[in-house]
């Protein structure tokens, strides 16, 4: 035999070689069923983990065959973002709130990749309290930047997340950084208001009425009078039927020698004030008409502060200088 025949004979050896091959690794229907079997054998054994990995096979084989496997890709596509919400519930359940994050995080990935809407939403409902849980974690841990990003999360999933603005605003307290404190509890009890949340709007409120009272009270024992009434007045957006900073509004007026806005402060301090209480404003009151001249007004005011440790005081007053009738 020539030469040229043997390497004839050769090269048609190795074709058919070739083609054996190619059709040996062709996808069939039948490695389709199998890979999904195998991914439901793991289901069964409660390997999640692997019998994602063995749908995701499912659906590169089907993908392969072309419409033959629609049907069995159809079926695996189906499973998987289920899957990922089982892992992520269990995770949940075990109180795990990192590792449920990410697996519910995740499950919106396959939800997004796979379809999957209903546990897409489910899952959407989990994600911003987790990272309010954690946020509030890493608060009494004093990480305060983690609880920072970790509310931001929280946030950027719900943007009405009230709790979460409030939680964040609670990081700025424990960092005392007034300035941003305040402005996001302010922020808080607009998203709480419009959110319809009003537990967290009662509780922000609460928060920037002590805010500012207390701030109020501070200057007011330094003497600065000005810095106290300012931060009184703030105190009245969230609650303007409280007589404490009215009381002492009333006080720093008188101090100031500002006799008439003492008066109006101190009867407004004495509309909230139960009346067994009232004797020091009306002390103050009768005090302030005293330095106006009004005595009329202040036997009045001081007839209702007839009690101790006021007593003494007024009835010197009432019956020594004003010679009240």
């Amino acid at each position: 035999m020539t030469r040229k025949g043997t390497f004839r004979k050769y090269f048609s050896v190795a074709i058919m070689v070739l083609v054996a091959v190619s059709l040996n690794a062709q996808t069939t229907i039948t490695d389709v069923i199998n890979s999904f079997n195998a991914g439901a054998e793991q289901v069964n054994a409660g390997d999640f983990e692997a019998a994602i990995t063995k749908f995701e096979e499912t659906i590169a084989l089907a993908d392969e065959l072309g419409a033959e496997g629609d049907e069995m890709k159809t079926n695996a596509t189906g499973q998987i973002p289920a899957l990922h919400y089982r892992m992520a519930m269990d995770t949940y359940k075990a109180k795990d709130i990192p590792g449920a994050i990410t697996r519910f995080e995740a499950t919106v990935e396959a939800c997004d990749k796979y379809g999957g809407d209903d546990i897409k939403a489910k899952s959407l409902k989990y994600i911003p309290q987790l990272y309010n849980a954690q946020g509030n974690s890493q608060v009494k841990a004093s990480d305060f930047e983690g609880a920072h990003a970790s509310f931001d999360k929280a946030i950027e999933y719900k943007p009405d997340y009230a709790r979460a603005v409030y939680g964040k605003a609670l990081v700025y307290k424990r960092q005392k950084d007034d300035a941003n404190m305040v402005a996001t509890m302010q922020e808080a009890i607009e998203v709480g208001t419009a959110a319809g949340d009003d537990k967290t709007l009662a509780a922000a409120t609460k928060t920037l009425k002590g805010y500012h009272l207390n701030a109020g009270k501070t200057a007011f024992k330094a003497e600065n009078y000005d810095d106290a009434i300012a931060s009184f007045d703030k105190s009245y957006a969230y609650d303007d039927e409280d007589a404490e900073p009215y009381y002492l509004t009333c006080v720093a007026y008188g101090k100031k020698g500002e006799f008439e806005k003492a008066v109006e402060y101190g009867i407004k301090a004495a509309q909230f004030e139960e009346e067994a209480n009232q004797a020091k404003i009306w002390y103050e009151v009768g005090a302030a008409y005293t330095s106006l001249d009004d005595y009329t007004s202040a036997c009045e005011a001081f007839s209702k502060a007839l009690v101790e440790p006021y007593l003494n005081s007024v009835k010197y007053q009432m019956e020594n200088v004003l010679d009240c009738q």
